[in-house]
């Protein structure tokens, strides 16, 4: 038999935050409740229960709501750097892409992807494959498709409908990515021919060449940065995060990242892919926002006590 779990009022919702944290106003509480619901408040109440060895005692619910409040304005930040990174890897996609093939449509034309993402292992291998085939290929060319034909959505692009001056052409790189998702832009870079994916790395950071090795590092690196803007763009608590792995770049010292799957691991895959004027206003955004938080940002855990120090240390890619 199928279980449900059944609703509970507001009030309810005000008691059962009691196993989290201190409080004897209920009116506090409940306003908050009203605002941020029940499952969301208690993703930061469970964080402060979980710390209570490293605080002493359990939190007071204003600890909590300072909690919420610094997390919302991570989040701004974060999210902020993360369309950064977006945008200068896109135009470096298409332009490096587009310029290399002399073809603007490139990514329309199966010749200049590797289906297999040149995996060894054959399960993976095949896997690769089949959603290639039958998921990512087939989406990009009904997603290039359905910017040319609704015109409803897509006013704009009336020079590539029927009566327009490109009315025969395919849609640009340059202009599809106007319209697509961070994840679709990351899934296209994976699945690109390692010519073109060295290409798009020479093209925006330091160095004349980059090996496959480099190129696989970046793959980690982008799904940091794109899983992290989804956390930012959902709303969702990035304080006390765990998500995909990040790799370190053997450039960098072994100690500058110590965890591949925590909140710096972000900041660590943000620094690898900013430019470095916007790197050094991330670091300082943040110094800026710890120092007027009230929150003992190390005990807690959110980021390591020597986090600018490491940061600092991440070597330019």
């Amino acid at each position: 038999m199928e279980s449900t779990e059944m609703p509970i009022t507001l009030e309810e919702q005000v008691n059962l935050m009691k196993k989290y944290v201190s409080f004897r106003q209920r009116a506090k509480m409940r306003k908050f409740l009203l605002y941020a619901g029940y499952f969301r408040a208690s993703r930061y109440g469970k964080f402060l229960l979980s710390n209570v060895g490293n605080i002493g005692s359990k939190s007071k619910q204003d600890v909590m709501f300072e909690l919420y409040q610094f997390d919302v304005d991570l989040r701004r930040i974060l999210n902020y750097y993360c369309n950064r990174v977006e945008v200068r890897f896109k135009s470096a996609l298409s332009n490096a892409c587009s310029i290399y093939t002399n073809d603007g449509t490139f990514y329309l034309d199966k010749q200049y992807y590797t289906p297999s993402k040149g995996e060894r292992d054959a399960k993976i291998r095949k896997h690769n494959i089949r959603y290639f085939q039958n998921v990512f290929y087939g989406d990009i060319v009904s997603r290039e498709e359905k910017l040319r034909k609704d015109i409803v959505k897509y006013p704009e692009l009336k020079e590539y409908r029927k009566g327009g001056s490109r009315q025969n052409n395919n849609l640009p790189v340059w202009v599809t990515f106007s319209y697509s998702e961070f994840g679709t832009m990351s899934m296209m870079y994976n699945y690109l021919r390692g010519d073109l994916r060295k290409n798009i790395l020479a093209y925006s950071f330091a160095r004349s060449k980059y090996s496959k090795k480099d190129t696989e590092l970046v793959d980690t690196w982008l799904d940091g940065v794109r899983n992290l803007r989804n956390y930012c763009a959902h709303n969702s608590m990035v304080v006390g995060m765990t998500s995909s792995v990040v790799l370190r770049d053997p450039a960098d010292d072994v100690a500058t990242l110590p965890n591949d799957n925590d909140l710096f691991s972000r900041l660590y895959a943000l620094k690898k892919l900013l430019p470095e004027d916007d790197a050094i206003s991330l670091k300082n955004d943040l110094i800026k926002l710890l120092k007027k938080s009230k929150l003992d940002i190390h005990t807690l855990g959110i980021l390591p006590a020597t986090w600018e120090t490491m940061f600092d240390r991440i070597n330019v890619f």
